[in-house]
């Protein structure tokens, strides 16, 4: 079954397998202390790393995967989500593409930070620029803009054309249910190629995509790709689950 963790080539279907990979994170991770606890992260090569949760007393209560990689998007983070599930060490925001002034902010999105402990209090309305990870629910490819928009033709003669570069979010819900970390986006391919876990040793797809509003790292399951070579200047798009963390400006 395909999961965000073997987006990132691990190993993991069954309960044992998360409590597993746990211990080896915690054994040889890198601890981060935090105002609220910890975290542990354990990279497995390429990008692919995992962070593990420590609450105060040093009791393991989540861990999160995430890529990093050569993204990057300039954000304004306006609000922290309060999930009702969540624990003290996850965070999720409310964030828009763009520069800051309010007339030309791209779109409003949500996204989960691995790390939120590390930044400590986040004011918000805050400027940042953020390497974000898409995790591919679905994903397919094409060409060039023709052939994507050949296919929307296909799917609906009367539909408007999605621009080759777009970007929606699906997790901010008009109608007052939770905000998830979601999103529907296209764009052209920059950089592409397999990264093996060095702790599996499985391959996964990693993709260099250029959206509306910056750089996104994009990676997936070899299953979603099969045997394919995705090839720079080519359209991707897909559904994803977005994993962000705050860099300083290049």
């Amino acid at each position: 079954m395909i999961n965000h963790m073997t987006m990132l080539g691990f190993r993991m279907q069954e309960e044992e397998d998360f409590l597993q990979l746990a211990n080896y994170a915690y054994e040889h991770g890198t601890l981060m202390q935090t105002q609220k606890g910890a975290y542990v992260r354990l990279e497995a090569g390429g990008g692919a790393e995992l962070w593990l949760q420590l609450n105060s007393e040093g009791v393991a209560i989540g861990m999160h995967p995430h890529f990093t990689g050569a993204g990057l998007m300039e954000i304004g983070i306006e609000a922290e989500v309060m999930r009702e599930d969540a624990n003290e060490l996850d965070g999720t925001f409310y964030a828009w593409a763009g520069p800051g002034k309010p007339g030309e902010r791209l779109y409003s999105f949500v996204f989960d930070l691995p790390d939120r402990d590390t930044y400590g209090p986040l004011t918000q309305p805050l400027l940042q620029h953020v390497q974000l990870a898409a995790f591919a629910h679905e994903l397919n490819l094409f060409a060039n803009e023709v052939e994507y928009e050949h296919y929307q033709l296909s799917q609906s003669l009367t539909a408007q054309i999605v621009p080759a570069h777009h970007f929606v979010s699906t997790g901010l819900n008009d109608q007052g249910g939770e905000a998830v970390s979601t999103a529907v986006f296209s764009g052209t391919v920059l950089r592409a190629g397999w990264v093996k876990n060095e702790l599996s040793g499985s391959y996964f797809q990693w993709v260099l995509v250029r959206t509306l509003g910056g750089d996104i790292d994009v990676v997936a399951d070899e299953r979603l790709i099969g045997e394919r070579e995705v090839r720079e200047g080519e359209i991707l798009s897909g559904t994803f689950w977005l994993s962000g963390r705050l860099v300083e400006k290049p």
